[in-house]
C-alpha cells in the first residue's frame, strides 16, 4: 500500500505512517484414552496459573503450568519472555484465586534464538495438581490440540482477579524445523496477549507444547515486511515450543525426569487423513495446512470445497478471505470476511481483518467503522485502537488519533509502531518535543526502526538541531539499505544532501 509522505519544506519526505527441584516419581506409561473438550478444559484450569508482573510504572501478564511439587514448593513452566524483566516483581495466581510470590526464577533461554523457556517456583501449603507431559513428536500435522491461558487486561483495577481464562481448540498446521526461539509447533488455535507460557494439550490432556508466539508479524500489503504501521493481520496461526524441547533441558532447570509425570503412550487421536478429504472439516484443515505453508491457491481450493460441503462454515470463509488477501484479490477477501461476519456477528478477527483490507483500498471511514466494532466487542484489542488511530490521523483527526494511540499503548506499551504513529500525529499538530520523545521510544523498542530514525531526523530539523538530524538520517539510510528499502534509503541521503548545502 502506498502511503502519504511527511512533508517538511523542501526536504525529501519519508513514509508517514507505520501503521531446582525434585519430587513426584514418574509412573510407568499406561494406555490412555481420548478426553472430551470439557474434560480437557477442566483439567487445564486446575494446573494452569496466571503469572502477573508489577513494576513502579506498569503491569505485565503471562501464563504458566505446574509441572512438579516437592513438599510445599511448586515448579511452573512458562516462556522466558514472561518473567525475564528484572524490574518486575512476579506473582503466581492459582486456579483457587490465591496469589503467591515467585520464590525462584530460572531463565533457560541462552541466546537470542534459543528456546524461549523458563521455570519459576512458588510455595504453598495448598494442594495443587500437576500436569502430565506427553510426546510432542506425536503432535503431527492435522492433530487436534487445545491451548489454555489467561489473556492480560491491563486496564482493570482488579488486574489479577479479572483475568479470565481462554480455552482455544485448533489443529496442528505445520512443524517448522529450526524456527527462532524454538517455536516449531504451529496451530490455528486463536490466542491473545497474556497467554504466553500457557500449556498446549493433546486430545488426551497431556501437555505437548508451551505456547508463546502469536500471529505472524506480517503485513500482507507490503510482501511481509512491516512498513505501513498497521498492526498485523489476525491469521489465527500461533506457535508453541514442543514439550520435548523443554524435557531436553531438565538439567538446566535443576529438574530430574523422575520429578515429572510423563506419559508417551501412542495418542488415541490420530491426525485427520488429508490425502483424500471426504468432509468439510478435513478440507478445512488441509486448507489451513496449505495456507500456513504458503500455498494460498491450494488453500482457496480447499476452503471452497469445505464451504460447498457446509455452507455455514464461518471459519472457512474467514481463512479463504485471508488467502484471497494474500493473492491480492481484495474484493473477494472483503466478500468472504463479510460472509463470516453474517454467519457470526461476534467474529472479532473478521471485523479486524476486513478493516485492514478496507484501509489497504483507501476506504478509511469503512476501516474505522470495522475497528470501532472490534473495540465494542473487545475493549482490550490494542491493534484495533492503533489502526483506527492511524486512519483517523490520515483523515486529519489528530486528537482522535492520539486518544486511540494512548489507549493502545496503555494496553500494550511495548509496541514500537504505535509510538511511531503517535509521534507522527503529534508532529502533525506541531508538538515537536512530544513527537521526538515518541520516535525515541520507538527506536529504544526497535533499534532497527529506519522510519523512526528518519522522522526523528525531520523533527530535529524543525527544532533547529541540524547535526542531530543528519546523524539520524544517516542511520535511517543505513537501515533502509539493510532492509532492502533502497528508495527510502535514497530519500534519506537526498535529505542529508539538502541539509549540508
Amino acid at each position: 500500500m502506498n502511503r502519504n509522505y511527511l512533508r517538511f519544506d523542501s526536504l525529501t519526505s519519508f513514509l508517514a505512517g507505520t501503521v531446582a527441584v525434585a519430587g513426584i516419581v514418574m509412573f510407568a506409561p499406561a494406555p490412555i484414552f481420548a478426553m472430551s473438550s470439557p474434560e480437557i478444559a477442566k483439567l487445564a484450569e486446575s494446573v494452569t496459573v496466571q503469572i502477573n508482573g508489577k513494576s513502579p510504572n506498569m503491569v505485565s501478564s503471562g501464563t504458566g503450568f505446574i509441572i512438579s511439587k516437592k513438599g510445599t514448593s511448586y515448579t511452573v513452566v512458562t516462556a522466558n519472555h514472561v518473567v525475564v524483566d528484572p524490574k518486575f516483581t512476579y506473582t503466581i495466581r492459582t486456579s483457587t484465586g490465591k496469589d503467591y510470590q515467585v520464590t525462584r526464577t530460572v531463565l533457560l533461554q541462552k541466546g537470542q534464538n534459543a528456546p524461549d523457556l523458563a521455570v519459576v517456583t512458588f510455595n504453598s501449603a495448598e494442594s495443587y495438581p500437576v500436569v502430565t507431559l506427553g510426546d510432542s513428536e506425536q503432535a503431527a500435522v492435522a492433530t487436534p490440540i487445545f491451548v489454555f491461558g489467561y489473556p492480560g487486561i491491563p486496564e482493570s483495577r482488579n488486574y489479577q482477579k479479572d483475568r479470565n481464562f481462554e480455552f482455544s481448540p485448533g489443529f496442528v498446521t505445520s512443524r517448522l524445523p529450526n524456527h527462532p526461539q524454538g517455536y516449531n509447533l504451529r496451530y490455528n488455535a486463536v490466542t491473545k496477549g497474556g497467554m504466553s507460557g500457557g500449556p498446549v494439550f493433546d486430545g488426551e490432556g497431556r501437555v505437548v507444547g508451551v505456547h508463546g508466539e502469536g500471529d505472524r508479524d506480517y503485513d500482507p500489503v507490503t510482501d511481509g515486511k512491516v512498513r505501513t504501521g498497521l498492526a498485523i493481520t489476525k491469521t489465527g496461526f500461533n506457535s508453541a515450543i514442543p514439550i520435548n524441547t523443554f524435557i531436553a533441558k531438565l538439567s538446566d532447570a535443576g529438574l530430574n525426569r523422575s520429578a515429572l509425570l510423563i506419559n508417551t503412550s501412542p495418542t488415541a487421536n490420530a491426525p485427520l487423513k488429508l490425502n483424500n478429504p471426504q468432509d468439510a472439516k478435513t478440507y478445512y484443515v488441509r486448507g489451513l495446512t496449505r495456507f500456513d505453508k504458503g500455498d494460498a491457491p491450494g488453500a482457496v481450493a480447499d476452503f471452497t470445497q469445505a464451504i460447498q460441503t457446509q455452507s455455514d462454515y464461518s471459519e472457512a470463509y474467514f481463512y479463504r478471505a485471508l488467502a484471497y488477501f494474500d493473492l491480492r484479490e481484495m474484493t473477494k477477501s472483503i466478500a468472504d470476511y463479510s460472509k463470516a461476519i453474517a454467519l457470526n456477528a461476534g467474529y472479532v478477527d473478521a471485523y479486524y481483518n476486513r478493516g485492514l483490507v478496507l484501509s489497504a483500498l483507501g476506504d478509511k471511514p469503512g476501516a474505522i467503522a470495522d475497528y470501532t466494532q472490534v473495540i465494542r466487542l473487545d475493549r482490550n484489542f490494542a491493534a484495533a485502537y492503533n489502526n483506527r488511530g492511524l486512519a483517523l490521523s490520515d483523515l486529519g483527526d489528530q486528537k482522535g488519533a492520539i486518544d486511540d494511540f494512548n489507549q493502545a499503548l496503555q494496553i500494550n506499551p511495548g509496541r514500537a509502531n504505535t509510538y511511531f504513529n503517535r509521534g507522527l500525529a503529534l508532529f502533525r499538530i506541531n508538538n515537536d518535543r512530544s513527537a521526538l520523545a515518541d520516535y525515541t521510544q520507538a527506536i529504544q523498542l526497535n533499534p532497527s526502526y529506519a522510519k523512526a530514525f528518519a522522522n526523528r531526523g525531520i523533527t530535529l530539523v524543525r527544532m533547529g538541531d541540524r547535526q542531530g538530524a543528519i546523524a539520524d538520517l544517516q542511520q535511517a539510510a543505513r537501515l533502509f539499505r539493510e532492509q532492502g528499502m533502497n528508495a527510502d534509503a535514497q530519500k534519506a541521503l537526498d535529505a542529508i544532501g539538502q541539509l549540508q548545502r
